[in-house]
């Protein structure tokens, strides 16, 4: 095979050729296709089209570059266009846009000739702009090049001490050395590295080969150290509603709903039930904060409680044996809502709060909410911090505050402006058991959820609405990646989707019962809270980053010279 790589003329190879390629493997790498090996030669292309405009005109040069991105942009998160129409097209150009700034950097190397630096500087400018990206007002971190592994869990359980961070560069490593590799194979150069003979020559593929093995290995030894049972023994159900979030959750009545979430829910929960899940804004009318125990919402599973307490059946008629699905008074429950919280002020109060139309001194601020509540009756609320740009928050908009209309305008599904927000990560529960109250779009930030753990969050509950995007690889690729969530932590982790995929997922990355799409269900399953913290958990992105870079310098300076 390597020896009619040689054959291809690679510089005749079509400029086209190398800009459409990357999508094609991207698409195959990512979920749900998930031939996630490609990984090591998706990027490559990109490697190839630098390198043969860096010393031509700019527009040669990050015209390609920019089109190979958008292609890959477009392949795998072309989907997000059912949300917002104008806002995927906007977010499909900015990113690619984004894309290219490593690129900058790339070519300033390639141009001063920095010879076997110019990959350092450009993978150290990758990373940079991942840890970026996931960081700002337009933060969009789908297409970080650690996601890719979510469908090869196997290979990568040493998450558990770089996170995603850790397999951006060993993706760009791998691509690099199949682009210095074939670019010899391919010019017909009698040696790779100057040691002659066939091992000379192949060295490089060598090299993939023992690395690959080694992470392999890696993983299989820290899977096998894994105790998936490790902790407090606690019995979850997880509720699966599936409202069309387009006909019919925002506009049915909400204490019908509510009603028929209570029957699903009950005929699944017995005495040795602990936790219930329900999805993302499942109380979709909005809880005024200034008074929540008044809302009729919270009021009607308040209820549950009380029949419980004075010693009635739920009312509700599951069988024969109605003993059996009796609520207890251990239960707690984690669901999303809507929320909103009311001002009396001269002055704009925040710098999301928007007025009322009735009154000139009433301000408002809404959010996105989970809420937690137990037989205390008293609920707790968490609002949702990494918001979705567009339709969660108008970008800079403390910067550019004129800029607050649009974010009416952007997106149909957009009703309220920008949300409110917490500033940090929040647990709930009792005693040592307690959960990681994780809104959809937060499950994409390994960095913030450590947050949690390191508040003593023994297990992660996500609860989420990813249904705008319809029957497409989006919901499947948001599912995917909870799974290195689970890795990187260490973590049992219980998901509640309005319309799937809902599941548990252990700390080594394996799903059970995962549901399927639009299917009204409850899943139960026995999960366990551990208080174990990695190694990424205690350092994060900033600690994986200074070790990756120390790595990246000392070996490229140490490394034998070509």
């Amino acid at each position: 095979m390597l020896q009619k790589l040689q054959k291809i003329s690679f510089k005749n190879a079509p400029t086209w050729f190398w800009i459409c390629l990357p999508s094609l493997l991207f698409y195959l790498a990512w979920e749900p296709n998930g031939i996630t090996p490609i990984l090591f030669v998706a990027f490559m292309p990109m490697f190839i089209l630098a390198n043969r405009f860096a010393l031509e005109k700019r527009y040669k040069y990050y015209g390609s570059i920019f089109l190979a991105l958008l292609g890959w942009n477009i392949t795998t998160t072309w989907w997000v266009y059912y949300a917002s129409d104008v806002g995927a097209i906007f977010m499909l150009m900015l990113n690619a846009l984004f894309m290219c700034v490593p690129f900058i950097f790339y070519r300033i190397a390639l141009k001063r000739n920095f010879g076997k630096w110019a990959f350092v500087v450009f993978a150290i400018a990758w990373i940079l702009y991942e840890y970026g990206h996931h960081r700002w007002d337009l933060s969009w971190p789908w297409l970080c090049l650690g996601n890719g592994f979510s469908g090869w869990t196997g290979f990568i359980q040493w998450y558990e001490w770089t996170g995603t961070l850790g397999g951006t560069a060993l993706v760009l490593w791998m691509n690099y050395l199949f682009f210095e590799g074939y670019s010899s194979l391919v010019n017909n150069q009698n040696t790779v590295f100057n040691f002659g003979g066939f091992y000379g020559k192949y060295r490089k593929f060598y090299w993939i080969l023992i690395v690959f093995c080694a992470l392999y290995g890696l993983s299989f030894c820290l899977k096998s150290s894994v105790n998936i049972t490790e902790g407090k023994k606690i019995n979850v159900v997880a509720l699966q509603p599936s409202y069309d979030p387009w006909n019919e959750k925002f506009n049915r009545p909400s204490l019908q709903m509510e009603e028929e979430m209570i029957k699903l829910s009950a005929s699944y929960i017995d005495s040795s039930t602990d936790w219930l899940l329900w999805p993302e804004t499942s109380l979709v009318d909005n809880i005024n904060l200034n008074l929540p125990e008044r809302d009729g919402q919270v009021e009607m599973l308040n209820g549950l409680y009380r029949r419980l307490r004075w010693g009635s059946e739920l009312g509700i008629v599951f069988g024969s044996d109605k003993s059996k699905y009796r609520w207890n008074s251990k239960l707690q429950i984690l669901t999303g809502a809507s929320t909103i919280r009311y001002f009396n002020s001269v002055e704009k109060p925040t710098s999301v709060a928007r007025k009322s139309q009735y009154d000139k001194n009433l301000w408002y601020e809404v959010f996105n909410d989970a809420m937690y509540l137990d037989s205390s009756m008293l609920p707790k609320f968490y609002h949702k911090s990494k918001l979705v740009p567009g339709t969660e928050q108008m970008p800079f908009l403390h910067y550019l505050p004129f800029l607050e209309e649009l974010a009416l305008g952007l997106d149909e599904n957009s009703a309220t402006g920008s949300l409110g927000k917490n500033d940090s990560a929040e647990v709930f529960g009792r005693g040592e058991v307690k959960v990681a109250p994780v809104i959809c779009y937060e499950s994409i930030y390994g960095d913030y959820i450590r947050e949690y753990i390191n508040k003593g969050a023994g297990w992660i509950g996500i609860v989420t609405n990813d249904a705008w995007w319809r029957e497409t690889a989006g919901y499947q690729q948001h599912f995917s990646f909870a799974k290195l969530r689970a890795i990187e932590m260490r973590k049992w982790i219980a998901r509640s989707a309005n319309t799937g995929t809902s599941a548990f997922i252990d700390p080594l990355g394996n799903s059970y019962q995962n549901t399927e799409w639009f299917d009204k269900v409850c899943i139960k399953q026995s999960i366990y809270s551990n208080q174990r913290k990695t190694i990424y958990a205690a350092i994060g992105d900033i600690g994986v980053m200074a070790i990756l870079f120390l790595g990246m310098v000392l070996g490229t300076y140490f490394k034998r010279s070509n």
